[in-house]
């Protein structure tokens, strides 16, 4: 059997594109302007590189894994796909509201509906790592 088939990761990070104020006219607040310097994002844009990483190490690890690269301010989509993920796994109600509360963060990791990092995340090596014993463990099962 392949490797993370039948099974769903959801990496949660902020999409790319954030400016403060932006329109089709360029970002306000740049250090030029009178606005002065506006957030740049840069921490936003440490996390997605970290994910990408992630995405990338397990697209050839597990190649049977889905995996989906979603936004946190996407809850139309996000909350519904993590209870259902929760719920298709065996995890109870609680177990799954429980997911929901932190799948939101702007840095997630969800395997299957359990939220494994949310909030900071570790070096991409333990994410892959963890992602990997959690997988192989479930294979075991």
């Amino acid at each position: 059997m392949t490797v993370g088939a039948g099974h769903r990761l959801m990496l949660v990070r902020e999409q790319d594109a954030q400016h403060s104020g932006s329109g089709c006219c360029g970002r306000l607040g740049e250090a030029h302007t009178d606005l002065g310097g506006a957030a740049d994002y840069a921490h936003s844009r440490a996390v997605m590189a970290s994910i990408g990483v992630v995405y990338r190490r397990l697209e050839r690890a597990a190649p049977g894994l889905e995996i989906d690269v979603v936004d946190p301010r996407n809850t139309i989509w996000l909350y519904p796909a993590v209870w259902r993920a929760s719920r298709r796994a065996g995890r109870g109600v609680g177990a799954s509201l429980r997911s929901l509360t932190r799948a939101g963060a702007a840095a997630a990791v969800v395997l299957d509906g359990e939220v494994l990092y949310s909030g900071v995340l570790p070096d991409p090596e333990v994410v892959v790592a963890t992602i990997m014993a959690k997988l192989h463990a479930l294979h075991a099962a």
